[in-house]
């Protein structure tokens, strides 16, 4: 006799079967950029990515995929907040690994739920990462964002991950062609390449070695690096002393802060530079996020034509002025007006 007691068990059991095929008939199997196989949720909509270049590659492709953030955007009078779509700029606070994995708010991040979490291979590297990303039983998907040549690969992962190909396409085609044409430009320019100190901290005694990823989009425009070492740790910004400055002459000085480009002038311990005899200091431009580095992100395609424009008038002003925009227009859809134009390059 079934009571009613046992058909209700026997309701619940079978729901609950249901459901269970449901989650599995809703899966797929996907191999990610280091080689993993995992399984991922059929449709992606909801994304949380654990550092500054894999959010921001997420942004390009679709702001609304991204459920919080490394670091908040909107805090204090940022100039670059004012660009960005006003949904991502209030969107929650996670963390991140740019800080440590201790660093991610845990409890935030489970309670926004996402689909999947979108790993830079570099973070992916780190033990205590991985055991945080294990725990949390969300599928992490490791993607390669290392070099500039892993951008056009990267776009098109995420456009097959997230059926969003119409969209990373034409990112990774542009991603393509400019580092081809930068590298052809270069090769053009071998016998004329510049020496190129690249100036971090407030007093620009801070730099990269050669080998750092953290110089990668100044070697690919053809500046070539006088501070050669072994890198003494994996987040760079190696001690140099004035004295080398002086010995390495450099032609051109790339400098990631303004209060440096600001006083390096009027600084009499730095006359002696070929660099800043000629007023050949640049300040990376920064709007809205970092053109070069810290974090390196897909702005490294905008970055490597401004190096060459800075460096060889290759493009020339007008012509680079074009590019900018298309590339304002195509990754971030944004119609730069020429105010904006003249605040970007500081």
């Amino acid at each position: 006799m079934v009571t009613a007691m046992s058909f209700y068990r026997f309701s619940i059991g079978f729901l609950m079967i249901c459901f269970g095929l449901g989650e599995l008939l809703l899966a797929r199997s996907i191999v990610d950029m280091s080689g993993q196989t995992l399984e991922v949720p059929d449709t992606i909509s909801k994304l949380y990515a654990s550092s500054p270049p894999s959010t921001y590659m997420l942004y390009t492709i679709d702001p609304l995929l991204i459920v919080g953030l490394n670091f908040d955007h909107a805090k204090g009078n940022n100039e670059s907040s004012s660009m960005l779509d006003p949904h991502f700029t209030s969107l929650p606070v996670i963390g991140g690994l740019q800080g440590g994995a201790n660093s991610i708010n845990r409890e935030t991040l489970l309670a926004l739920h996402p689909d999947a979490i979108i790993s830079w291979n570099t973070d992916a590297s780190s033990g205590l990462a991985a055991y945080l990303f294990q725990s949390s039983h969300i599928a992490t998907i490791n993607v390669n964002l290392e070099s500039i040549d892993d951008l056009a690969r990267a776009y098109r992962f995420l456009g097959e991950l997230l059926d969003k190909k119409e969209r990373t396409e034409p990112l990774a085609l542009y991603a393509q062609e400019v580092t081809r044409q930068t590298r052809a430009l270069v090769e053009r320019r071998v016998s004329k390449r510049p020496v190129v100190y690249y100036a971090e901290g407030t007093d620009g005694l801070a730099s990269e070695c050669d080998s750092s990823s953290h110089y990668e989009a100044i070697k690919v425009a053809g500046g070539i690096n006088p501070h050669l070492c072994q890198p003494s740790g994996g987040k760079g910004m190696e001690k140099v002393t004035l004295e080398q400055v002086i010995l390495y002459n450099p032609d051109v000085i790339i400098a990631q802060e303004k209060e440096f480009v600001q006083n390096v002038q009027n600084d009499p311990r730095w006359r002696f530079v070929a660099a800043v005899q000629n007023k050949r200091v640049y300040l990376v431009p920064k709007k809205p996020f970092n053109w070069i580095d810290r974090p390196p992100s897909f702005m490294r395609l905008l970055g490597i034509q401004w190096l060459t424009h800075v460096l060889y008038d290759e493009p020339n002003a007008s012509e680079f002025e074009m590019r900018m925009q298309e590339f304002y227009r195509l990754f971030l859809r944004i119609d730069l007006n020429q105010t904006q134009h003249q605040a970007i390059l500081n």
